[in-house]
């Protein structure tokens, strides 16, 4: 379940925490960029992890590239919320 982030009028800087940039990467045999996202803060690592529940790749230690993308644009459009 995602919680809530308490907003005011600052919420883009929240955002700017929350949504860290990740530096991509290639894998062998995986066919596009991944990311680490071991780092985020934990509030936005369990939305991130929930988000990504059924994936096809592993999430303990990469995600798609675009997956995080995805995920960040959801938080920022209001349909995910995250807690931290």
């Amino acid at each position: 379940m995602n919680t809530i982030v308490k907003g005011d009028d600052s919420m883009a800087t929240d955002f700017d925490s929350l949504l860290p940039n990740l530096k991509e990467f290639s894998i062998p045999d995986t066919p596009f960029k991944v990311v680490d996202p071991t780092a985020l803060p934990d509030g936005t690592r369990q939305a991130f992890d929930e988000f990504l529940t059924g994936s096809t790749l592993p999430q303990a230690f990469c995600a798609y590239s675009h997956d995080y993308s995805q995920f960040c644009k959801k938080v920022r459009n209001g349909e995910i919320s995250i807690g931290s």
